[in-house]
């Protein structure tokens, strides 16, 4: 176990310190007397249990049926390879432009980078060779693996987390990333300040969503109960995520982008070869003339 890395890392419930304990292989809290897993030199910092209130969502209280996260985003996981890359070219094109402006927020003094529903390791994958500590979180314990599995260097570690339940050091991580992950959670407010918590001073947490989405429900064969796609709970807008925003704020923006108008007629595609400080230009422009019909909102956070 890496010592820089353990030295981040806390009990989920308490965030006391914990010891690597050689003879199990097991990462322990003396103060509580807890014992925690690690599989495949990924720690397993995830309890049992799940605060009532997170299980509770407007759909499941609509459907009389109670969210519990920590066991569906595990089926999930071994349901849907995020590891294979789509074989659609104007998907593929609207990911890696997503990726690009991400990447392009992440500070240069950055050093310990947490990927929160780190998903196929992209991130990870991206950061290889850029000297930064990288963590891939996930609240399954099958993507952190194949994510350090797949990128195997060094400054590379996993770890399976809940984030309500964060077992890192308060104030220890340098930038956050959550691609895609707060239209998931049931309680994006309690989700957003989680991340703060854990921020440095001088940090930035970057946070992407799909913007003023309309969510679809279909109905399901299992329960006959209307259920949303891709699990989607939430749908943002620059307005709507503000009163998610924790307290005391340094700085925060959003942004909109990928235009809609661009992906569907294959034209973000067509000006692939352009760089990212370019295509910005030509993304807002189309955003305004076609009153933001876009794919993405992002929100940067500045502690």
């Amino acid at each position: 176990m890496d010592s820089n890395f353990l030295s981040l890392l806390v009990h989920p419930i308490y965030k006391t310190p914990l010891q690597f304990d050689g003879a199990s292989g097991q990462l322990t809290d003396k103060a509580h007397n807890d014992r925690f897993a690690i599989k495949d030199n990924v720690p397993i910092l995830l309890t049992t249990g799940e605060e009532a209130a997170l299980t509770q969502t407007a759909q499941h209280n609509e459907a009389g049926s109670k969210f519990h996260y920590k066991e569906h985003y595990q089926h999930d996981a071994e349901t849907y390879d995020y590891f294979k890359e789509t074989e659609n070219p104007i998907e593929s094109e609207e990911h890696n432009r997503l990726h690009q402006y991400i990447l392009s927020e992440i500070p240069a003094h950055a050093s310990w980078i947490l990927d929160t529903g780190c998903g196929g390791g992209w991130l990870a994958h991206a950061l290889r060779d850029k000297q930064k500590n990288v963590i891939s979180m996930d609240i399954s314990d099958i993507n952190p693996i194949k994510a350090t599995k797949n990128n195997p260097y060094p400054t590379h570690f996993g770890l399976v987390a809940d984030v309500y339940e964060l077992p890192v050091k308060d104030g220890s991580i340098d930038c956050i990333v959550a691609a895609e992950i707060i239209e998931h959670v049931s309680d994006p407010k309690r989700f957003l300040y989680a991340l703060y918590t854990a921020l440095k001073p001088g940090g930035k947490i970057i946070v992407t969503t799909p913007y003023n989405e309309r969510i679809l429900e279909s109905l399901c064969i299992h329960c006959n109960h209307l259920t949303p796609h891709n699990a989607h709970l939430h749908s943002f807008t620059e307005a709507s995520i503000q009163r998610f925003l924790p307290a005391g704020l340094k700085s925060h923006r959003t942004t909109v982008f990928n235009n809609k108008v661009l992906v569907r007629l294959g034209l973000q595609r067509m000006f692939s070869f352009l760089p990212l400080g370019i295509y910005k230009g030509v993304d807002s422009v189309s955003n305004s003339l076609t009153k933001k019909r876009a794919y993405r909102l992002m929100l940067v956070i500045e502690k």
